[in-house]
């Protein structure tokens, strides 16, 4: 298995570089395979959707679209998969950002009760309480 970082998804996925867009087109294509697959850890997915939130094409639609391509390539690992998924269908339906359905999730599945939180975008909602 492979690491894969944030900005390599990035130059992939968004092929926005003329330099490293061909270089991380050629190791997703040719070293990613199912016996050495690339691995991209929850904290990756949370760096790569505050990296794009200003960029036009990946607002909430677009990132979601992007995060189920991640999901759904062939010769990646999502690390923490189950809560990943989680987190990704409540942020479609939700206000909160990404990272905070994806804290909320990760602390479910360690244990937790609820995830206590200020946001108010996130606070009341299920797996979130209101710090009071």
């Amino acid at each position: 298995m492979i690491g894969v970082d944030t900005n390599v998804l990035m130059r992939y996925f968004l092929d926005d570089d003329p330099v490293w867009s061909p270089v991380a087109d050629r190791f997703f294509e040719e070293d990613l395979t199912a016996e050495r697959p690339g691995y991209v850890s929850p904290l990756t997915l949370a760096e790569l959707v505050w990296s794009l939130r200003k960029h036009p094409d990946y607002q909430r639609p677009g990132m979601v679209r992007l995060l189920e391509g991640i999901l759904a390539f062939e010769h990646l690992v999502v690390g923490e998969a189950p809560a990943v998924v989680r987190a990704l269908a409540a942020y479609k339906v939700g206000g909160a950002g990404f990272a905070d359905y994806l804290i909320a999730e990760l602390n479910r599945d360690a244990g937790a009760e609820f995830t206590v939180t200020i946001d108010h975008k996130a606070g009341g909602r299920e797996p979130f309480k209101p710090l009071a």
